[in-house]
């Protein structure tokens, strides 16, 4: 029987004294205890960013394996091992700082690799429909103010809109905000996050 397995993506840029990092790496420690039967496969992309989109990388994505070029077929392949490994995930662990309201252009980067057409979603005559197989998704952020359920949020709108765009409809997030607004709201904030975890990943 093969092990099942959870994909741990961290996406913030500090790679030391990250509340995003430690809340998810709680949850993946957490998940491994209540899920004894699963391998973690790690993707930092702070410590091992993806390039972002440009023309050779539009041109690698939408022309004949044929046509390309050298880079453009590394960077298919790259692509391919990306897709492969999302796909493959039975799990997948978010970690998100909110930077400027949105997400790191690191996950953003990411997500322009397995975005792709014909092997993540489809266009029809009835419109675009998602390649992957629900999965449970658990994205973990970390807030310096209170964002959740204001127009200040632009996390969750877009990353909810585009792992449904993928077929992703099992997505759950962990919240911890207010925590540039002094000690005693950080304090509460983690701790509910925490406690949230331990109730998800049980």
């Amino acid at each position: 029987m093969s092990r099942k397995t959870l994909l741990h993506i961290d996406s913030s840029a500090r790679l030391a004294g990250s509340e995003s990092r430690r809340l998810s790496r709680s949850f993946v420690r957490q998940w491994i205890d209540s899920h004894p039967g699963y391998q973690v496969v790690e993707r930092d992309l702070a410590s091992k960013p993806l390039p972002h989109l440009d023309q050779t990388m539009l041109d690698a994505m939408q022309q004949p394996a044929e046509q390309h070029t050298p880079e453009m077929a590394r960077i298919s392949e790259r692509i391919g091992m990306l897709i492969d490994e999302f796909l493959a995930a039975d799990v997948v662990v978010l970690g998100v700082p909110m930077y400027n309201l949105g997400i790191p252009s690191t996950l953003k980067a990411y997500i322009d690799h397995i975005a792709m057409a014909g092997r993540t979603f489809s266009y029809t005559e009835q419109g675009p429909v998602g390649l992957v197989t629900d999965r449970p998704v658990y994205v973990i952020t970390a807030r310096g103010g209170l964002h959740s359920g204001r127009g200040t949020d632009q996390q969750s709108p877009y990353l909810t809109s585009l792992f449904n765009f993928l077929g992703v409809t099992n997505l759950n997030y962990i919240h911890s905000e207010g925590l540039n607004m002094g000690e005693e709201i950080r304090r509460k904030a983690l701790q509910g996050a925490q406690d949230e975890i331990g109730r998800h990943a049980a």
